[in-house]
């Protein structure tokens, strides 16, 4: 069958991205808050780092220029623990739920063994962040995770 066509991935080494001039107009005015929701999206990590639990694993931040596009915790049963912040309401994604030398580009390069790939692809549950969230939601989220690590029952 055919590569992803709607995607950018065509095949070990290729990429196909293309803009438009309405793409790239509308591009352009999003620049210009992008500051501001760069600010915001730093601030709700920060909000995060402050009320998670100890126990839960945050990546660590290196530059303090980071984005923030994703805020990626790693826990152990990851499914499960998806599945009970989804029964309180909360919604989290899984970004990449395949280590990178399992993935279908990689298989003409017969990868070896990496634990800490396949490790973290079992691992990491990506958290609400986008600037238009407020400091509360991130305090339930926060909250939440925090009962979980403590057995409770989310209700």
């Amino acid at each position: 069958g055919d590569p992803m066509v709607d995607g950018a991935y065509t095949g070990p080494g290729e990429l196909l991205a293309e803009l438009d001039e309405i793409q790239a107009a509308i591009l352009r005015q999003r620049l210009k808050v992008l500051p501001a929701a760069t600010d915001r999206r730093r601030t709700l990590a920060r909000l995060y780092r402050a009320h998670l639990p100890a126990t839960i694993g945050t990546l660590a931040e290196v530059d303090a220029g980071h984005v923030y596009h994703l805020f990626p915790i790693r826990v152990a049963e990851r499914d499960a623990f998806q599945a009970a912040l989804l029964a309180r309401g909360i919604e989290t994604l899984i970004h990449y739920p395949v280590a990178l030398n399992r993935q279908k580009a990689f298989a003409p390069f017969e990868p070896g063994a990496c634990p800490e790939a396949e490790r973290a692809a079992a691992e990491l549950l990506s958290l609400p962040l986008h600037p238009g969230l407020a400091d509360g939601d991130v305090l339930t989220v926060a909250a939440a995770i925090t009962d979980l690590q403590k057995g409770r029952v989310l209700a």
